[in-house]
């Protein structure tokens, strides 16, 4: 198979056995690679009964077909399974290494099974798999075990993802962090739906990885380089490569601040002094370097080597969500205080959007007094007060105490005392820092993503807000408080994000889609075009859908946004809008061809993408 390793790594982890098998052609052909062809697997293994943090719910580590190659920014995995946190399926994507690794190893992903009665991390190198004990493990960081195991072995070429505490804790929101010691290189967060619960579920600290000598073929080596070059010569001098370069994703948080974007006192104020916590501050006074993932010339990654008075070991900074989770929603300012809290999230194995987002909503609910004050076990929740959201991620990631609650997230928090309509989260996933009463699109993103409120499925921001045209696919803007005729537009892009998170492609720079259309015809032999790759996105995007009515999903109960954003804000860039969901969705049923009342792809649908066994599942 051009362009792919060609098998799997499965890993029993109740037995403590491994075996490879060879990859599915037909799957591949039909869902590419990383998250389409995750997908397609755990379709097949799991259903409304599998327990999340059960041995039956398989954790699923997939590369993609430009993974290992000289594609820009297409060196990152992803890593699927039910999530503990939705219930829905789950999906995380993440850079660093890891992934061109994996597949240099031999394998285009992995497949964990069952659950080990030890703690274990599994040892690729050399070709060789290994499961080996972990126990000394415990307790020890995402950033500790990397450099612990690597200690160990006496291997500084190893890349290690790894979960923290939260993991080990099964935090519903725990996540998993890839780490390699390369000089500059970026640390690769695969931070939504709690696949680090699900890890830890089965007792599986780590997998470390050695890359190996794997040749990864291309089917037309000649045509890829054509279609690479004119990509290469043009991202040095794109706006995003520059600003994502030089100020990182919190470059962006001045100007979407001001046009209300970013998120305030949990989503229910409308200024904050966004400069202070932005990318162009970090930069002017605790940056020390730049970090990136393979074939990346952009170095998003923030070096920091102190903050607020902390050393920063491994030299990690903050990134756009994490300085909004932690600073605007909570309304902090010391940006010393959250790129070291961010570190902590990240150290501790913790989602900085669902843990910051979590502890805002408490705060919330405690100036509200909406929930009775023994909820809080005996913590004056304060507003502005970083060594407090500091003290409770620490709590959160050991399930201490308060943390012990708000480990849960938003939805079960709220639910305890019955005000989860409040949780802005959808499905159980907190969203992102992206404000909808901002630009109506990112309403209709959030209420249909696969995984719940999620902006790695759908920037569309960048499209209605920043302006990022994708005139190949014919992706335009429409007015950002606009409704009418945005949901085609919104389903075009999350078709083409479909097909990225295939590849596997970071969303940061903007190569020419033609070009990146190109390089994946040119590398697997596929017949991919401009005029049909967002079929092969339709058809990811479809499945997903197949897989969560397969889990249980109620449309109709689901489709909705928070109770807190369909209040106007009176001050500040969202100049008091608020978007009209619904008719919006109606629109998009009916660009997309799905039942209204059940939720489904129409049969005729599914039978026009190719997906003859998914129709007959979903309409027997």
């Amino acid at each position: 198979m051009d362009s792919y390793a060609g098998k799997l790594l499965i890993v029993d982890l109740t037995t403590g056995k491994t075996h490879d098998e060879p990859l599915n052609e037909y799957y591949a052909a039909q869902y590419i690679g990383g998250a389409g062809l995750a997908a397609r697997y755990l379709y097949d293994a799991i259903d409304a009964h599998t327990d999340p943090l059960g041995p039956d719910n398989p954790l699923i580590f997939m590369t993609g077909p430009l993974d290992a190659t000289a594609a820009p920014s297409c060196g990152r995995f992803v890593v699927v399974a039910r999530s503990p946190q939705t219930g829905l399926y789950g999906e995380a994507n993440a850079g660093n290494f890891f992934g061109p690794d994996l597949k240099m190893a031999g394998y285009d992903g992995i497949i964990v099974r069952g659950k080990s009665p030890t703690p274990v991390y599994l040892l690729i190198r050399d070709g060789k798999v290994e499961l080996r004990d972990a126990k000394h493990l415990a307790g020890k960081t995402t950033f500790d075990t990397g450099d612990t195991i690597r200690d160990e072995l006496d291997d500084q070429k190893l890349t290690v993802a790894a979960i923290g505490p939260a993991g080990e804790n099964l935090v519903k929101y725990a996540l998993i962090l890839a780490t390699n010691p390369r000089p500059g290189a970026k640390k690769g967060i695969a931070g939504r739906c709690g696949m680090g619960a699900v890890m830890g579920s089965k007792n599986l600290k780590a997998i470390a990885v050695r890359a190996g000598h794997t040749k990864i073929a291309l089917h037309d080596p000649a045509a890829f380089q054509t279609a690479l070059r004119p990509a290469i010569e043009m991202l040095p001098d794109d706006m995003s490569t520059q600003m994502y370069g030089s100020v990182g994703s919190s470059g962006a948080i001045d100007f979407l601040g001001l046009l209300g974007d970013m998120p305030t006192k949990y989503w229910t104020q409308g200024t904050f002094d966004y400069a202070s916590i932005s990318g162009n501050a970090l930069a002017e006074t605790l940056l020390t370097g730049r970090a990136t993932c393979h074939a990346c010339m952009v170095a998003c990654g923030r070096k920091v080597a102190q903050a607020a008075g902390h050393h920063l070991p491994h030299g990690e900074g903050p990134e756009l969500e994490t300085l909004v989770t932690f600073g605007s929603l909570l309304l902090d300012d010391n940006l010393g205080m959250l790129t070291y809290i961010g570190s902590q999230c990240d150290a501790l194995g913790l989602d900085s959007i669902s843990a910051g987002s979590t502890i805002a909503f408490a705060t919330f609910l405690r100036e509200r007094e909406l929930v009775p004050a023994s909820a809080f076990d005996n913590v004056a929740l304060r507003w502005g007060d970083p060594e407090q959201a500091l003290q409770l991620v620490q709590m959160i990631a050991a399930r201490e105490g308060l943390g012990d609650a708000l480990a849960e997230g938003t939805r079960a928090f709220g639910a305890r005392y019955g005000v989860d309509g409040l949780a802005v989260q959808v499905n159980g996933l907190e969203l992102a820092m992206h404000d909808p009463r901002a630009g109506a699109g990112m309403a209709l993103v959030y209420a249909t993503s696969p995984i719940g409120a999620s902006h790695n499925q759908s920037d569309y921001y960048m499209i209605e807000i920043s302006g990022r045209v994708l005139e190949d696919l014919n992706i335009t803007p429409v007015e950002r408080f606009e409704t009418a005729g945005k949901a085609a537009q919104v389903a075009r892009h999350q078709d083409w994000r479909a097909v990225t998170a295939s590849l596997v492609q970071c969303l940061f720079p903007n190569p020419p889609v033609k070009n990146m259309v190109e390089m994946l015809a040119a590398a697997t032999g596929y017949d991919i075009r401009l005029d049909n790759v967002l079929n092969y996105g339709e058809r990811m995007w479809n499945l997903k859908r197949a897989l969560n009515l397969k889990l249980g999903y109620n449309a109709r109960a689901s489709e909705k946004l928070p109770e807190l954003l369909l209040k106007p804000l009176t001050e500040g860039g969202t100049e008091g809008h608020v978007p009209e969901l619904e008719p919006m969705l109606r629109e998009y049923y009916t660009y997309r061809e799905w039942d209204w009342a059940t939720g489904k792809p129409c049969r005729e649908k599914l039978l026009a993408l190719g997906m003859p066994e998914i129709a007959k599942q979903l309409w027997p």
